[in-house]
């Protein structure tokens, strides 16, 4: 089969962890299936929230071109004096320093889009010369960070190339805005680039209905999108089996960060409430990867350390495992506006595992509506109590069909606009 060429540009590639690498990744690995053959245009030594080595086995086979630039994220990192910062750190903390709130008001009022525009030129250069020596048939660029849609369109220009920009977030709307204000300026800039990018490429992807309708309030794109969900790829859950705790206790899991918007308070309560009546077999919760201090402030003064561990981020290989084992899983939407299409790429991992799912916050929201139509039961808001004697024993339904949110469906799909706008 004769594959065509298509520029994937993308900030986030291994070594790089956490959810924004997955998507790209995943999408790289069965594109040769579909007719495509990735070459990726990504950052050389980019900062990253985290590392993960469990994913170079998936990206060992794709050639990925790497240049250098200007990152304002190590400035920002310098000016707080800290070597690593956390994915919420963009939020505002409790007991924040002088400086680190004054290097965020930085960030979110004079840099745009985003700390990673400094990767903007030598990605351009570069990627125009990558579509004249590689014979490149297509662009496709996937943010955040949303500088990317901006080399993307760039190089499309500069190359006549078609372009098809991937949004996992919103732009604009993205919801740490809500938490962090921005003067009417930066903000009337940033909109002025988002329509450039809505307006200007070939075909646009998004991750639920609810960013689409973001997207398109602020141009219309409903002639040319498409929703590709998030995804688990079968390969990452091969080798995992059911083990539950060996001291017989319930484990409730969160595996990613959570933000101060996402203190799961009525779970928290109720899991208290239970653990006193029921001294035998108490309910432990597990918190995986980053946790803003206001949620670490609500358990302390709360007195809820005794059934609560943290523990930082693990790769993705181990976080799999933590699924599979956990008795439930739980996520929680935001509580801010327009988080409706907010769905945590983790839900697509937690169906396959097999595992209860609890949904903490909009009930109507994209993710919601998803678990509700594939017969998932557990919904409460964000301070509701959850009575646990009612769904402790509740077995996850394993004949529940997932198939069209595997990796190699969706990059079937993606293929197909490939196809199309080639």
């Amino acid at each position: 089969m004769n594959l065509k060429n298509v520029l994937i540009i993308s900030y986030y590639w291994p070594p790089s962890g956490g959810p924004g690498v997955q998507r790209v990744l995943k999408f790289c690995k069965y594109l040769p299936q579909y007719g495509w053959n990735p070459i990726v245009l990504t950052v050389k030594d980019g900062e990253f929230p985290v590392t993960d080595i469990s994913f170079e086995s998936d990206s060992k086979s794709v050639q990925a071109i790497k240049v250098k630039g200007i990152s304002f994220y190590s400035l920002f990192k310098k000016i707080v004096g800290k070597q690593k910062l956390p994915t919420h750190q963009l939020s505002p903390g409790l007991n924040d320093s002088l400086i680190t709130r004054f290097s965020r008001w930085i960030r979110y009022n004079l840099i745009i889009p985003d700390g990673r525009i400094g990767w903007y030129w030598s990605a351009v250069k570069r990627g125009k010369q990558i579509v004249s020596e590689k014979n490149i048939d297509l662009i496709f660029s996937s943010g955040p960070p949303q500088t990317v849609h901006l080399i993307g369109r760039s190089i499309a220009k500069k190359t006549d190339t078609a372009w098809v920009a991937d949004f996992r977030d919103p732009w604009t709307d993205r919801f740490y805005y809500y938490e962090n204000p921005r003067n009417r300026v930066i903000t009337f800039l940033d909109k002025y680039l988002e329509k450039k990018v809505l307006k200007d490429c070939d075909y646009l992807v998004t991750v639920s209905k609810g960013f689409f309708s973001l997207l398109n309030n602020n141009w219309g794109i409903d002639h040319k999108s498409e929703i590709i969900y998030n995804g688990y790829d079968i390969d990452d859950f091969k080798y995992i089996s059911k083990e539950y705790d060996s001291n017989d206790r319930i484990i409730i899991s969160h595996i990613g960060s959570l933000s101060k918007s996402q203190i799961p308070k009525g779970l928290f309560n109720s899991v208290r409430v239970y653990n006193q009546l029921n001294k035998k077999k108490s309910i432990s919760i597990k918190l995986i990867g980053s946790v803003h201090s206001s949620i670490k402030h609500f358990v302390d003064i709360n007195n809820l350390n005794e059934f609560l561990s943290y523990k930082s981020y693990v790769n993705h290989d181990l976080a799999i495992k933590e699924m599979v084992q956990s008795k439930f899983l739980f996520l929680v939407i935001p509580d801010l506006s327009n988080n409706e299409g907010i769905i945590p790429g983790k839900l697509f991992e937690y169906f396959a595992s097999r595992t209860n799912i609890i949904l903490i916050g909009n009930k109507n929201s994209d993710a919601a509506k998803l678990m509700k139509d594939l017969g998932y039961y557990f919904f409460y808001d964000i301070n509701e109590n959850i009575n646990f004697n009612d769904i402790i024993d509740h077995h996850c339904d394993d004949s529940i069909n997932i198939k069209a949110f595997s990796r190699s469906e969706q990059t079937k799909q993606l293929s197909e606009i490939f196809d199309k706008i080639a």
